[in-house]
C-alpha cells in the first residue's frame, strides 16, 4: 500500500522510477515501537529543502503528522522505515508515503564495527535531500560489489565528505572532527551528535578531511537513520579502533535519546 495524495493506492502497481522524472524532495523517517522518531528533525530539513529550491510549500501546511500516524495505523507497522515524497513535474505536485526496505545493524556491527569504502563522487546541492538516481545506483552497486556497509564520497579536491546515505565522524586527539556543513547533506544525527557534544562538552570540530590524511585517525563512525551511530572498522584498508572510549560515550548518550 502506498498513499498517493493521501488517497490509498494498491503498492503492487508502483515503482520508485517515476521520480526519475522531475524534482523529487524526500525524508526517510524511522518508526521505532510504532512512532516516529525525531521527526521534528526531518520536518526542519524538508522545510530547508524546499526554500532552497524555492519552492513556495510551507511544511505545516502539509499535515505530514497526521498523514504518517494514519498510514502507520493503517499498515500496523511498529519498526521500519517510510519515505515521504514530493514530486514536482511541469504540469503537478503529487505527495508520496510508502514503506522501504531497510537493514539495520546488528549487536555484532554495533560491537566490532562495519567495513566501508571510498568512490570519487559528490552530491550535487548537499543541502537539498531529493533523489539522486545515479549517485544511488552506483553506490548500491559498489556496497554489493564490494561487501561493505557503506561508500564514503570524495569530491573533486580530494576530500572526504560524507556518506552515501550517512554522515561521517572521525576521532583524533580526544575529539570529534567531521565536514563542513556547507559540503554535506545536513543529517539530523548528525544534528544530534551535535547537540550531544554541546551538552557534555565534548570537543568538535568542523573541517574538510583530506582523503590522504585518513591514517592519522584514530577511529570513525557513521550516523544516519538507518545505522543511528555506527563505528567504523575499516576505510579501504586503513583500520580504525572501535572501542575508543570518546565513540562508545558518544553512542551511550545517543541511544539514551532514543529510549526517551
Amino acid at each position: 500500500m502506498i498513499l498517493l495524495n493521501n488517497a490509498i493506492n494498491d503498492g503492487n502497481k508502483f515503482s520508485e522510477a517515476i521520480f526519475e522524472n522531475g524534482l523529487s524532495i524526500y525524508e526517510v523517517i524511522r518508526i521505532f515501537k510504532g512512532h516516529p522518531i525525531f521527526l521534528t528533525d526531518n520536518l526542519i530539513r524538508l522545510d530547508n529543502s524546499l526554500k532552497k529550491s524555492n519552492i513556495g510549500i510551507h511544511v505545516q501546511s502539509l499535515n505530514i503528522p497526521d498523514k504518517l500516524n494514519r498510514f502507520i495505523t493503517l499498515e500496523h507497522i511498529t519498526e521500519g522505515n517510510l519515505k515521504y515524497v514530493l514530486h514536482f513535474t511541469t504540469d503537478k505536485t503529487d505527495e508520496y508515503i510508502f514503506q522501504i526496505p531497510h537493514s539495520y545493524p546488528d549487536t555484532r556491527d554495533y560491537e566490532n564495527g562495519v567495513p566501508v569504502i571510498t568512490c570519487q563522487a559528490i552530491r550535487k546541492n548537499p543541502g537539498v535531500k531529493y533523489i539522486n538516481t545515479d549517485l544511488r545506483t552506483l553506490t548500491n552497486q559498489l556496497i554489493r560489489d564490494n561487501q561493505v556497509y557503506e561508500v564514503l564520497l570524495i569530491d573533486q579536491d580530494d576530500y572526504i565528505t560524507e556518506g552515501s546515505r550517512s554522515n561521517v565522524f572521525f576521532i583524533k586527539d580526544n575529539k570529534l572532527i567531521t565536514s563542513p556543513s556547507e559540503y554535506v547533506l545536513p543529517g539530523t544525527s548528525r544534528k544530534r551528535v551535535f547537540n550531544i557534544c554541546q551538552q557534555y562538552q565534548i570537543p568538535i570540530t568542523e573541517k574538510r578531511i583530506a582523503f590522504n590524511s585518513l591514517s592519522t585517525y584514530e577511529a570513525a563512525f557513521l550516523t544516519g537513520t538507518s545505522p543511528l551511530i555506527l563505528p567504523i572498522n575499516r576505510i579501504n584498508k586503513i583500520c580504525y579502533s572501535t572501542t575508543s572510549p570518546l565513540l562508545r560515550q558518544v553512542m551511550k548518550y545517543y541511544f539514551a535519546l532514543l529510549e526517551k
